[in-house]
């Protein structure tokens, strides 16, 4: 194993980040054959993590399979799929016309890659989960085309694709029995059975920290984490695109956190890549994770592409802030400025010229006592997408 790999977890030891060290080597562990005996001490150091055991014996386990890591021949390189096209959409649109309120979602061009996670952003009633319903194929779009290169199917072969692809709905289905019960059967009828259940099972209960639930049942479990369960369900088969409606939802801030990095670890694996589409109220968590964003503002599309090029030639910076002074306080420091704010309720958005730096105001706002509570350039975020004035 390279040389950089093994600095990366020796440093996740040394942060004590027994979390993401132990889920990096299980998903490790199923995608190269590393011996029994290895794979064995990577569950006992999950299974030790899982139970809080967190003392120096951690630690040692941690080390010594680092160790012997560092001895094996393994190969890193990317799978020929990786960034190739999974599923391209062209000019899909779709219009309601029914009720008080018809809708029109605008043709959209959508292009998901393996190995990417792409956000679909924009407010409520907007389209988001129109247009992953067309993607997931539980809608008809009136328009358009969409193609599956990557899954080797034609667009008429639904049968085929519809096996490649995963859709979980913000609100997820009731099931029944026990949690294990479900996986067993899930892995199962996708033609995994005999040892290799056994196998798949175990790891995606300690991968996604479900072991204590396993002998639970809906009504016993959390919101969050039957989301976790369906997230299960569907990696244990290992589908090639994913698509999740405000999977954030019901999930508290360390959840959603936990949530998105297992999302950005599976989609961006090398062996496995996959290609993950999820839409989201929680904009500054899905930049954070996403490759790509689409902003869509009553069904047109403001924005698609990569998350790296969002406002690159923009002639404003945006600044969100809040602290004990007023809006009248801002203009007044810089007079000499144009300088456009808004108040949104919570905060002040702040737009000023590129030539001023979020550097440069928070020096300027320091040097004359401004007593600041919050502070986030949205410059590059297509957070100012959402304010009117901007």
């Amino acid at each position: 194993m390279s040389a950089s790999v093994i600095d990366e977890y020796n440093t996740l030891i040394q942060q004590e980040d027994f979390s993401q060290l132990s889920r990096r080597l299980l998903d490790l562990s199923v995608e190269h054959t590393l011996g029994t005996e290895l794979e064995h001490g990577i569950y006992e150091l999950r299974r030790a993590f899982l139970n809080t055991d967190h003392s120096q014996a951690l630690k040692d386990k941690a080390t010594a399979i680092i160790s012997s890591l560092g001895l094996l021949s393994i190969d890193e390189h990317a799978s020929s799929e990786y960034q190739s096209v999974a599923c391209k959409a062209t000019q899909v649109s779709k219009r309601f016309t029914s009720g008080r309120s018809p809708f029109n979602l605008q043709p959209v061009d959508v292009t998901l890659r393996f190995g990417e996670i792409t956000g679909i952003v924009g407010e409520n009633g907007n389209g988001k989960t129109t247009l992953l319903r067309i993607l997931a194929g539980e809608l008809a779009s009136d328009t358009g085309q969409i193609v599956y290169p990557g899954l080797h199917a034609s667009e008429t072969d639904w049968y085929k694709v519809k096996n490649r692809f995963v859709f979980i709905p913000q609100r997820i289905p009731r099931w029944y029995g026990t949690l294990l019960d479900n996986l067993r059967f899930f892995a199962s009828i996708h033609g995994i059975t005999g040892e290799e259940n056994n196998r798949q099972i175990e790891y995606i209960l300690f991968r996604l920290g479900l072991d204590k639930f396993r002998d639970l049942r809906w009504s016993e479990i959390s919101s969050g984490y039957r989301l976790r369960f369906e997230l299960a369900k569907a990696m244990m088969w290992r589908p090639r695109v994913i698509l999740l409606d405000e999977p954030l939802a019901n999930l508290d801030i360390n959840a959603q956190q936990l949530f998105l990095q297992d999302l950005r670890f599976f989609a961006h694996s090398k062996r496995f890549p996959l290609s993950i589409i999820l839409s989201s109220q929680q904009l500054h968590e899905v930049e954070s994770v996403s490759d790509n964003i689409i902003f869509i503002k009553q069904g047109k599309t403001i924005y698609s592409g990569q998350q790296k090029d969002f406002a690159t030639d923009r002639a404003h910076n945006t600044f969100e802030l809040a602290g004990a002074f007023k809006r009248d306080d801002l203009l007044l420091l810089f007079a000499g400025t144009e300088i456009r704010i808004e108040d949104s309720g919570t905060n002040l958005v702040v737009t000023v010229p590129v030539t001023l730096s979020s550097e440069q105001f928070l020096k300027e706002l320091l040097n004359h006592s401004f007593s600041l509570s919050y502070f986030r350039d949205i410059s590059t975020s297509t957070r100012k997408l959402f304010h009117r004035d901007i």
